[in-house]
């Protein structure tokens, strides 16, 4: 009966640890968010206010990279939520699908932000297998439910 108590006892313990550093990262996931958010802003500031009289000099790029900058925004807000989530829930299948996600949503960002002139054609096509990949075994994962 004693060894069960210890036990018991250590796995609280344990619980009670992972609930400490789940919260930590979650704050420290915010205040990134919170920061990117801001420098998104300024971003837009400066590409659509700033130079509305002068969009002969907003290039390509300059939406690109704005866009990449969002992504980046809901890639971390995701993976904020699936910290979260595991918290609550403890359920691992969730949160293999939850990372699985979050993954494709960062290859497609790299995809959306990917220079394709100064790169070869091969590494374009392995990005695009990686993401097909990743969405073949997500849809996998999902038909098992």
């Amino acid at each position: 009966m004693e060894n069960k108590s210890f036990f018991d006892k250590v796995l609280n313990w344990f619980s009670l640890f992972e609930k400490i550093i789940t919260v930590f990262l979650s704050i420290i996931i915010a205040l990134i968010i919170l920061i990117a958010l801001i420098r998104i802003s300024e971003s837009f500031y400066h590409l659509f206010v700033q130079d509305f009289y002068q969009p002969q000099e907003i290039t390509f790029n300059d939406y690109q990279l704005l866009f990449g900058k969002i992504m980046t925004l809901l890639i971390s807000i995701e993976f904020m939520s699936s910290i979260l989530k595991v918290l609550k829930t403890h359920e691992i299948k969730n949160l293999i699908q939850d990372v699985v996600l979050i993954t494709a949503l960062a290859i497609a960002r790299k995809l959306i932000i990917y220079d394709y002139e100064h790169h070869d054609p091969l590494s374009t096509i392995v990005l695009g297998g990686l993401l097909i990949s990743i969405g073949l075994f997500y849809f996998l994962i999902k038909k098992k439910d």
